[in-house]
């Protein structure tokens, strides 16, 4: 009779770790996949970005013609708080001063970033800040 007892306790146990290394696996493709999205989305939004290099918001171009769109359009985000989008132009030999509109001419460098925090849904597992980032020269 403590027999059974025994192997339900052992079953439990078993059962607890193989749940969380399961869990543990579907995070971090989860964590991946995000991280993947983020930089694809970068690329994208810099690549748009080399071509129309002013037109970084909606302000300045309706959507879908503008940089933070598209890169927004290639973001697939599980499990995380809403993107923040950043884009900036760079001289080609040092950062610019301010948001580097000014330096948003051909030869220069658009920069875009993207960061997120990502919520796993394994307990014991921290949120964790990503970033994803893209650098292209201005055609």
């Amino acid at each position: 009779m403590r027999n059974k007892g025994q192997s339900l306790v052992e079953f439990t146990l078993v059962c607890g770790l193989v749940l969380l290394v399961i869990l543990g696996t579907v995070d971090f493709a989860r964590l991946f996949f995000t991280w993947a999205s983020m930089a694809n989305g970068a690329r994208e939004g810099t690549r748009f970005g080399t071509i129309h290099p002013t037109w970084w918001t909606a302000a300045d171009s309706a959507s879908p013609e503008n940089i933070e769109y598209r890169t927004r359009a290639m973001l697939a985000t599980l499990g995380t708080t809403t993107p923040a989008i950043e884009v900036h132009c760079f001289h080609a030999h040092g950062q610019a001063s301010g948001d580097g509109r000014g330096f948003c001419t051909g030869g220069n460098q658009v920069h875009v970033i993207v960061r997120t925090v990502f919520r796993s849904l394994t307990p014991f597992i921290p949120q964790v800040n990503l970033v994803a980032k893209a650098t292209m020269v201005i055609e």
